[in-house]
């Protein structure tokens, strides 16, 4: 483009020699003349403007010439107060927030599924290193305080009464039955536990005379015998007259239990002597280790081309899963692009200042000559166009002034 603009002004100037020398020759060399009289002057003006923007004319140190590298550090500060100024100012961003829309393009983002699945290794790479930064004492105490929080509100009747009511469904109190009836059984007929019985027969009916005792001794083996049959019937036997008994009571006591007084204050109790004792707040505190522990394990687990990593299935479908969302819950999304542009605004509003002295700093780092030509070939194809509609631009105004002059 230089070359160019050159070749038109030396083109200019040529047209004018060749009108001064012609004139006498034919009345239009006089036109010729003034159009390329006026378009030399009007290019060499363009041309010392657009030379005196980058360096001295023809090297000579003239007045104002050479403006960018001698002000190159003015240039640098005025540019970085503009950009802060009129560009990075908080409103302007969240006007860009708001319009484009950027959670939905976040949610887009998230659904494709390399994009997901990309996500998802990053998060598993830097979970490891998240969890060894986290406080442990502190998240320990607050894991139990929460954990302990959540048991106190839970409801204690209704579920002991519920964990009751099925056990009751699966006739569970009848294989406690069984399992009474059986140790009884096997308690009896040992040979060995005979003096103990009839000692407890004997307090039991409060006989301490010696021949009361000798009768209840004499008669106690055929006692505990028969009581020992009637037990085994009993364990044998699945339609035995006692069960359904023990079914209308274990029924009926369901049924007034949660009306019974003492139901939800003697659970209560014993929620809070559980919950408070060492042992469990032991367990409570040792929750988090643990936990720590088995993510530590699961994020640890080698992943192949083959068989990938355990989790990373499941974290790119929840990753996945957000992007759907955001994609179809407005609410979520305007709340999302309300609180970045809240974020970028306050960012801009804390690091005020910084955006002008970081462009600053990197223009100060460039010499004069290297930022001289860096902006001279961003936009010196255009500033050559400036020579050449000068040259042409100026050639009619000659025309034009020719013109009124012959008038």
């Amino acid at each position: 483009m230089q070359r160019r603009a050159t070749g038109l002004l030396l083109a200019a100037a040529a047209l004018w020699g060749l009108a001064r020398w012609a004139r006498h020759s034919h009345p239009a060399w006089a036109w010729v003349g003034a159009f390329a009289e006026a378009a030399l002057v009007g290019g060499l003006a363009d041309w010392f403007a657009v030379t005196a923007l980058f360096r001295h004319p023809l090297g000579l140190p003239i007045w104002h010439t050479a403006i960018i590298p001698a002000r190159k550090d003015d240039i640098a500060r005025n540019v970085g107060e503009f950009v802060e100024t009129h560009l990075l100012t908080p409103q302007a961003l969240a006007q860009e927030v708001a319009e484009g829309d950027l959670a939905a393009r976040l949610a887009e983002a998230l659904q494709q599924p390399a994009t997901a699945r990309q996500l998802a290794g990053w998060l598993l790479q830097a979970a490891p290193g998240l969890l060894d930064s986290l406080d442990d004492d502190q998240l320990s105490a607050w894991l139990a305080e929460a954990v302990q929080a959540e048991l106190n509100r839970l409801d204690a009747p209704g579920l002991g009464l519920r964990v009751l009511q099925r056990l009751a469904s699966e006739q569970q109190h009848q294989r406690v039955l069984d399992a009474v009836a059986r140790a009884l059984q096997r308690y009896l007929e040992d040979p060995e536990h005979l003096p103990a019985v009839t000692d407890f027969i004997a307090r039991a009916l409060n006989l301490d005379h010696p021949l009361y005792r000798s009768v209840i001794k004499t008669a106690a083996p055929r006692a505990t015998q028969a009581i020992a049959q009637q037990l085994g019937l009993l364990h044998d036997s699945p339609d035995h007259p006692w069960r359904p008994r023990l079914d209308e009571w274990v029924t009926q006591w369901l049924a007034e239990l949660p009306e019974h007084p003492g139901w939800q204050v003697r659970l209560e109790h014993w929620r809070h002597d559980g919950l408070a004792s060492p042992t469990a707040q032991a367990w409570l505190i040792r929750l988090w280790p643990r936990l720590k522990a088995r993510l530590h394990a699961a994020l640890q687990a080698q992943g192949s081309a083959q068989a990938p990593h355990p989790l990373a299935d499941a974290l790119t479908a929840r990753v996945q899963g957000l992007g759907l969302r955001l994609q179809t819950e407005d609410e979520l999304r305007r709340s999302i692009n309300a609180a970045l542009a809240a974020a970028l605004a306050g960012l801009v509003q804390r690091h005020r200042g910084a955006a002008a002295r970081f462009l600053e700093t990197q223009l100060a780092r460039w010499s004069p000559t290297e930022m001289s030509d860096k902006v001279e070939q961003a936009i010196g194809r255009d500033l050559q166009f400036i020579r050449i509609n000068g040259t042409l631009v100026g050639g009619l105004v000659g025309l034009l002034l020719h013109a009124l002059k012959a008038l």
